[in-house]
């Protein structure tokens, strides 16, 4: 499960992003998520997940973008920099490792505002790759 959106999102979307959270470990089994590690969104599906991991049985991945980088929450306990990934020039880091991370979902649960953004642009090849998607 990728769980991706907007690195300027609210946090009105909070409850909505735990709500399909719950609803997916639930209604689907899944019992890993795999989560980026850049802006507000990535901030607050991994607040959620930790949170979610003290009463739910499931395990979450912050995956990074490049050697060094902090996850935003401080679990570093739960980070992976995808093989290749130290290589990756900067200005391509983040969109290689969104690459790694559709290559590896199986669902993803997306919030994506604008049809002209990564966001979207992301969800589609989701979609195309058979990925079951569910938008926010």
């Amino acid at each position: 499960m990728y769980i991706f959106g907007h690195k300027d999102t609210s946090e009105m979307i909070l409850p909505l992003l735990e709500k399909q959270i719950l609803h997916i470990i639930y209604s689907e089994g899944i019992r890993h998520f795999y989560v980026g590690n850049n802006g507000r969104f990535d901030s607050y599906a991994q607040h959620i997940l930790r949170e979610l991991s003290k009463t739910e049985d499931i395990q979450y991945t912050i995956v990074l973008s490049f050697l060094g980088e902090q996850a935003l929450n401080g679990d570093q306990n739960a980070t992976l920099l995808p093989f290749g990934q130290e290589n990756a020039l900067p200005r391509f880091a983040i969109s290689k490792r969104n690459e790694w991370l559709i290559r590896h979902a199986t669902h993803a649960i997306v919030y994506a505002r604008y049809k002209i953004s990564n966001s979207y642009r992301l969800a589609e090849k989701c979609k195309q790759k058979g990925i079951k998607t569910i938008y926010l």
